[in-house]
C-alpha cells in the first residue's frame, strides 16, 4: 500500500511539472495573417486535434476534440495540475480548442435578445461591407485560443445503490424525425467550463513556432550570392 501511494504522489507531482504560462493573446502584423492561420492548424494537428472547420475569412479555426488524459496513461502529461488529472481519471473528458483571430481592439456587438433578429446581412448591404475580411485587412490582427473542456455522460443510466456491476442503461426507441428532416439524438457531451492554463500553454507554443518560422524565413532570404567573376 506504501509503494502505491508514493507512486501515485510521484506521478501526480510530475503532471504538476508541466504547467506553462504563457500569453493571453498574441498581437501580429496583417502580413504575417496566413502563417499565423497556418500555424495553428499545424499545432492542432501536432496535439492529435486537427481542423474540423477552418474559415480564413473570418479568422476561425474549430479543432476536433481529444480525450485528456488520466492515470491510467501516465504518459500524458497535458494537465494544469493533480487536481486536473484526478478530475479526468473520475469523469471522462475531452478538450476542444477554437482559435479567433480577429482586428486588434474589436468588439462583437453585444445582443441583448430584446432586438429583432434580422439574420446575417445580406450580400453587398452596408453591414456586410463594413465586416473585416482577414485575408484582405490590413492592420494589428489579435489571435486567441479557447480551449473548451466538454465531459462525457451516459443517458439514462440506472445506479444499483448495491453495486456498481448491477447498474444498467436504459434504451429509447430512435428519435422521431424533426421538423427540419433531421433525426437529432441527444449528445454524449456537456461543456463544463474552459482550461485557461491550456490556452496560454497553447498560444505559447504558437508564439514559438511562429518565432521559429520567422527565423526560417530569414535566413532562406539572405543577400544573393555574389555572382560569377567575369
Amino acid at each position: 500500500m506504501h509503494a502505491r501511494q508514493a507512486w501515485l504522489g510521484l506521478l501526480l507531482g510530475l503532471v504538476g511539472c508541466h504547467t506553462i504560462e504563457g500569453p493571453a493573446s498574441i498581437e501580429l502584423a496583417s502580413e504575417h495573417y496566413d502563417r499565423a492561420f497556418d500555424a495553428c492548424i499545424d499545432e492542432g494537428r501536432a496535439l492529435e486535434m486537427p481542423p474540423a472547420m477552418a474559415d480564413r475569412g473570418n479568422g476561425v479555426i474549430e479543432t476536433e476534440p481529444r480525450t485528456m488524459g488520466s492515470l491510467a496513461e501516465p504518459w500524458r502529461l497535458d494537465h494544469a495540475g493533480p487536481s486536473q488529472v484526478m478530475e479526468s481519471t473520475v469523469q471522462f473528458q475531452r478538450r476542444r480548442v477554437r482559435f479567433l483571430f480577429a482586428p486588434a481592439g474589436f468588439e462583437p456587438s453585444v445582443i441583448d435578445g430584446k432586438a429583432e433578429f434580422t439574420g446575417g446581412a445580406e450580400p453587398g448591404s452596408p453591414e456586410d461591407v463594413s465586416r473585416f475580411d482577414l485575408e484582405t485587412y490590413q492592420g494589428t490582427i489579435e489571435l486567441r485560443a479557447h480551449v473548451f473542456i466538454e465531459r462525457g455522460f451516459v443517458p439514462n443510466i440506472r445506479k444499483s445503490t448495491w453495486s456498481n456491476r448491477l447498474s444498467s442503461t436504459a434504451r429509447d426507441a430512435m428519435p422521431r424525425a424533426a421538423d427540419d428532416g433531421t433525426d437529432r439524438m441527444p449528445t454524449l457531451w456537456t461543456p463544463v467550463g474552459r482550461d485557461e492554463e491550456a490556452e496560454r500553454t497553447l498560444l505559447a507554443r504558437i508564439q514559438a513556432r511562429l518565432q521559429e518560422r520567422a527565423e526560417t524565413a530569414d535566413a532562406t532570404s539572405g543577400p544573393p550570392a555574389d555572382g560569377p567573376s567575369s
